[in-house]
């Protein structure tokens, strides 16, 4: 190389590290949120804002194609805007290594994000001074710089050409910075529904206290791993266009929620009972979790939340897969329900945030994970052989009663008192099958067999109902009605000072035999 070339970048490099990095549009999303709250717990620390204080608005106008996040964090002055909105990968984050603990963005790339889902994107923001700033990208342009047929240019000369930074008067007297993506392209950063679901399952947001009462016990496991920051929170609201605040976003959890089975059919209630702290033997001090303990009976399926899900600086990094592939059964995984929240600082998310950048030290945490896991699997693995015990027992005991009632259809019902009895032993072992298929969480396979069973009986007492003529009749077929009447009042006065049903159907079948035409000793 000459010693007087001097490197360039080309502005096809802006495109991949934009669309490329954010090729899901909502993720754009959590790297401004991810800033703001940076912003938000800057500011608290610094005394500007309470330790429950900090507000982060998504203001939604689907009409004009505009997307505004606006936080009242520590913003910025024109000097700092100028170099921290228009450089790319300039961050001060991650200076130190309290820096680096402190705060969820470091890269200094994020709030490129929108740039490749909008026409413009605007920065507005201010210290609290009495100076605020405008940095506007004309979005529209950078992109065209990239698409095929264009004259080569760096990102350098792409950015200064398309940047407007103006400095004017705040009008107000607090921190804060607002992005706007102008004219936004993708109709889903639009979508109040898809933009809610998104980030209550990404966002540093709290837990809805009317439909999940574990937080507090949470928050002291979090103090219990000497971590009490790791859940630390913002309020997070969308708007309408006026300020009116259409949604506040919430954790998803619920104490009680439906799941359905893998055909989306046969919906059941889960009850949360309790949750325990992660890791249950010895701690690892790279991170903490919790496990909801509830009937784990089948996957959550249809649930936004199944699964152990890994969070840093209480943001989500990728979603249930990331923890699902330290399974040895990977299926097991859904059926409960969870988060790891790690804290060590030597483990580093990706660009993607979707995982970590190969380390050591996730290899230590890989590890870690997979024997906390085979924990819980084995723990799954139990309580399914406990429940297959008592549906075998319930279904074995079903075919029995019913494999007896088949043998004596076949020989020949004695009497209508053996056919009531028969009758009344099906009608007790299907009330005992129906009644156990009913409850709330047993598994597709369970309801398969217990299924079956009920419905050999069913069919076994519909053949049963069908006899017209027992062997008594045909024994006394040959006695007047007087007689008939007399053998009958005998039987049901033995049968009730007896009370014993089996040795009453034993006097009955020698008193029917005895009673047959030619027999001996009638």
């Amino acid at each position: 190389m000459s010693p007087n070339h001097e490197t360039q970048l080309g502005v096809h490099l802006l495109e991949t590290i934009t669309l490329g990095m954010y090729s899901e549009p909502l993720h754009c999303i959590r790297e401004y949120i991810q800033n703001a709250f940076d912003s938000v717990r800057t500011a608290r620390r610094r005394g500007l804002l309470a330790s429950d204080e900090g507000c982060i608005d998504i203001i939604i106008d689907p009409h004009a194609k505009t997307l505004r996040i606006r936080d009242d964090g520590t913003g910025l002055n024109p000097e700092e805007a100028i170099v921290q909105l228009v450089d790319i990968g300039y961050s001060g984050k991650a200076s130190t290594n309290d820096a680096a603990a402190a705060n969820a963005g470091f890269r200094g790339i994020g709030r490129m994000a929108g740039i490749s889902y909008c026409n413009r994107l605007v920065f507005d923001t201010s210290d609290g001074d009495d100076r605020a700033c405008t940095v506007t990208f004309d979005a529209h342009a950078i992109n065209q710089l990239t698409r095929p047929g264009q004259a080569p240019t760096t990102i350098a000369d792409a950015i200064n050409r398309n940047c407007t930074p103006e400095e004017r008067p705040s009008e107000v007297d607090a921190g804060f910075l607002q992005v706007t993506l102008d004219g936004v392209t993708n109709p889903a950063l639009l979508d109040v529904d898809a933009l809610s679901n998104y980030l209550e399952q990404t966002a540093p947001v709290r837990q809805d206290p009317t439909t999940w009462k574990f937080q507090e016990k949470i928050r002291t496991f979090a103090n219990a791993a000497g971590h009490p920051e790791s859940l630390d929170t913002v309020s997070i609201n969308i708007c309408s266009p006026d300020g009116a605040v259409l949604r506040e976003i919430y954790r998803p959890f619920k104490d009680s929620f439906t799941t359905r089975n893998a055909l989306g059919r046969a919906p059941r209630r889960v009850d949360v009972t309790d949750v325990v702290a992660l890791p249950r033997n010895g701690g690892y001090p790279g991170w903490w979790g919790w496990l909801a303990h509830h009937q784990r009976r089948g996957a959550l399926a249809d649930v936004p939340f199944g699964g152990l899900r890994v969070r840093m600086h209480n943001i989500a990094i990728g979603d249930h897969s990331l923890v699902q592939a330290l399974w040895t059964s990977r299926p097991l995984a859904l059926w409960c329900f969870g988060e790891i929240h790690v804290v060590d600082p030597a483990l580093v998310p990706n660009s993607q945030r979707d995982d970590f950048e190969p380390s050591d030290a996730l290899s230590r945490l890989h590890e870690q994970l997979a024997d906390e896991m085979r924990r819980i699997e084995k723990d799954i693995r139990n309580e399914s052989k406990d429940r297959n015990t008592s549906v075998r027992k319930i279904t074995r005991r079903a075919n029995r009663a019913a494999k007896q009632a088949r043998q004596r259809l076949e020989e020949g019902l004695t009497s209508h008192n053996e056919k009531t009895r028969l009758l009344e032993t099906l009608d007790k072992e299907a009330g005992r099958l129906n009644d156990t298929i009913q409850q709330r969480n047993r598994t597709d396979g369970e309801r398969e067999q217990l299924e079956r069973a009920l419905r050999a009986v069913k069919e076994l007492k519909e053949q049963i109902k069908k006899v017209q003529r027992t062997d008594a009749d045909a024994s006394m077929s040959h006695l007047n009605k007087q007689a008939r009447l007399a053998v009958r009042t005998v039987l049901a006065v033995v049968k009730q000072e007896l009370d014993d049903d089996e040795r009453f159907a034993t006097i009955e079948q020698h008193v029917i035999a005895a009673l047959r035409p030619g027999h001996q000793h009638r």
